[in-house]
Order: C-alpha cells, then sequence, then structure tokens
C-alpha cells in the first residue's frame, strides 16, 4: 500500500468526523494498479453507512475495459449499484491487472459479483461525469479524494466554461 493512502484516510476520516452534514465525495481512482483502491472505496461505503460522507461518484483513471465494471461491482456489494461511475478516456495506465477481471468472474453462468456496467466503454468520460456531479452540489460541500494518477483532475481544471 502507498504511504500517502494511510495520510489521506486520516484526513478523510478527520474531515467527515466535523462535519455537522455528510460530506459528499467523489473518488477519483486508478483502480486496478494496486489493491489500496479497492480498500479506500470499502472505506468510503462503511463512512457512507454511518452517515458521515455519502458517495456521490467514482471516477477511474485507469483506462482498463473493467476498471469500471470492477467499481460498479463494489458499489452494488454495499447497496449503492446507482452511484454513478466516470472513466477516462486515452489514460496513460491502461496495463492489465490482477483483480480486475473479478468483474467478469461467474458461477453457474452468472455474475459473481452482480452488477450493471459490463464495460468501461459504456460509462460517461470521467471530466464530464465530475463536472455534471460538483455543478448538481452546493459550493464548498464536496470533496474529490484522490489516489493515483491526477488525470482527471487535470482535465477537470482545464476545462472552460458551458452550459453545465
Amino acid at each position: 500500500m502507498r504511504c500517502w493512502l494511510g495520510v489521506w484516510i486520516m484526513a478523510m476520516a478527520a474531515t467527515v468526523a466535523s462535519a455537522a452534514e455528510p460530506v459528499g465525495v467523489i473518488f477519483d481512482t486508478d483502480m486496478g494498479n494496486d489493491v489500496d483502491d479497492a480498500l479506500a472505496l470499502g472505506m468510503l461505503h462503511s463512512l457512507h453507512s454511518r452517515g458521515q460522507c455519502k458517495l456521490l461518484a467514482v471516477t477511474l483513471t485507469k483506462d482498463h475495459r473493467l476498471a469500471g465494471p470492477f467499481c460498479d461491482a463494489v458499489n452494488a456489494f454495499y447497496g449503492r449499484g446507482d452511484i454513478p461511475i466516470g472513466v477516462v478516456k486515452n489514460g496513460k495506465t491502461p496495463g492489465d491487472s490482477k483483480f480486475l477481471p473479478l468483474a467478469e468472474a461467474k458461477d453457474d453462468g452468472q455474475l459473481r459479483y452482480p452488477h450493471k456496467l459490463l464495460d468501461g466503454k459504456d460509462a460517461p468520460d470521467a471530466t464530464a461525469l465530475l463536472r455534471k456531479v460538483l455543478a448538481a452540489q452546493p459550493d464548498g460541500s464536496v470533496v474529490i479524494a484522490q489516489v493515483g494518477f491526477s488525470t482527471n483532475l487535470a482535465r477537470l481544471l482545464a476545462t472552460p466554461g458551458d452550459d453545465i
């Protein structure tokens, strides 16, 4: 695990503990490069279940067709299969992963971990999703927790104003 994950967990816990209302969280992750991202997503679901945050979206910087479905399976496992997922287009890390294929694992012809998103190509662009989710929230009410590459955040900052 990256040492920054521990720092992030402590900072996130301090943020949600001090908030009167659940903190809106967008989790931007390179899910698939290391397992720490899966653990962080599980932690966010735990905080969501406790009413300490509200997981608004998951965006991915891993450019692999199973990164989105894997996150969707995790979200569905926690009973939140409706959380929107955005994927990077033309990202820097398209390589295979040891655990992303679990999103396609089947037992007796049925997905072992049920979820709706079957291929990342069917998910919206991460930058567009970030803009949409942020625009729908009150100013200053959302934390973006970023683990991995900063591709989506750099692209978000580079977007011009538009109808969103």
